[in-house]
């Protein structure tokens, strides 16, 4: 594939991405996707050209700030990526190495926001939350749930009162959500990059089925640090509760995603019509017990990781 039309599909992207800000995260998957699968057919120093007239563009339309953001969330990821991935680096390896650039990123932008301002915008996002709010709160008025929850005995300030204490809890937790979509827009940029290869049979981009895959152990550490600071900081130590609350609400979809992965290898042992009856009760179950699901899978994608099921199945 000519480094012109790559150069020009991206660029398009980047220019979409910049003019289009509430779809950003959306045109992001899409331009690292295309920019990953290029290395296989670009050189190293044309990567980087079209990197640096993405960046360029990027900048001319949005500004030094909003760069900044971009190239820390995901842009300096997908180049590194690309770049692994022109070195002859497997699908796992690049994951890997992705996330933590995304990672290390996000924390780079959070930690100039504060120097810069004091704080990571949760002051803001409580804000806007709590505008979001008071539109509810007019819509509850005018609508009959108002009668509803006052036959249960509650009333506008009972309902205005948890409201706000939902809104504060979600602005807390801010970085976990700067985090996780970092890290979801990296997965998804990988992952499209993968489908792009196999249409131009290449398999170097190959991931293993989604059965197969086993979350790393250094993140179940991860999960035993965040459950202990938030244990220790109940304790009316704030900030130390909040860092811990925050890692967990990290580690809680990743270690989720695994444990489903553990289990569909389960079911994919049994017999057809027992994977029927045990796919059905896990989605019935799921959907009457969503809190008791959410702890199950989880431990199950915790104890997965140190233990391996799929070669204690095998032995």
């Amino acid at each position: 594939m000519p480094a012109l039309i790559i150069l020009s599909i991206t660029s398009l992207i980047c220019f979409l991405m910049a003019t289009m800000p509430a779809f950003t995260f959306l045109f992001a998957i899409f331009w690292g996707s295309v920019l990953i699968a290029a290395a296989l057919f670009l050189k190293p120093w044309q990567i980087i050209m079209v990197f640096l007239i993405n960046t360029g563009l990027l900048y001319g339309i949005s500004g030094n700030a909003t760069l900044f953001f971009y190239l820390t969330f995901f842009g300096l990821a997908a180049f590194i990526m690309a770049l692994m991935l022109n070195a002859q680096h497997g699908y796992y390896e690049i994951q890997k190495w992705g996330v933590i650039t995304a990672v290390l990123g996000v924390s780079l932008f959070m930690g100039i926001l504060y120097l810069e301002t004091g704080q990571f915008g949760i002051e803001e996002m409580e804000k806007q939350l709590d505008s979001y709010l008071q539109e509810s709160l007019n819509a509850y008025e005018d609508s009959g749930l108002k009668a509803v929850y006052e036959e249960q005995g509650m009333s506008k300030a009972d309902v205005e009162k948890i409201f706000t204490s939902m809104a504060g809890i979600i602005a807390r937790h801010l970085p976990a959500i700067y985090y996780l979509q970092a890290i979801v827009v990296i997965i998804l940029m990988l992952g499209g990059a993968s489908l792009l290869s196999r249409k131009f049979k290449h398999e170097r981009l190959k991931k293993r089925p989604y059965s197969q895959e086993i979350m790393p152990w250094q993140f179940v550490w991860i999960t035993i640090a965040g459950l202990s600071l938030w244990l220790w900081g109940r304790e009316q130590v704030e900030p130390i509760y909040y860092i811990g609350s925050n890692i967990l609400v990290v580690m809680m979809p990743i270690s989720i995603y695994f444990g489903i992965a553990a289990l569909a290898f389960k079911i994919k042992q049994q017999s057809t019509s027992k994977k029927k009856w045990i796919s059905a009760a896990l989605i019935v179950l799921s959907v009457v017990f969503p809190l008791s699901a959410v702890i199950f899978f989880g431990l199950i994608g915790l104890f997965d990781a140190l233990l391996d099921f799929r070669k204690l199945g095998l032995e």
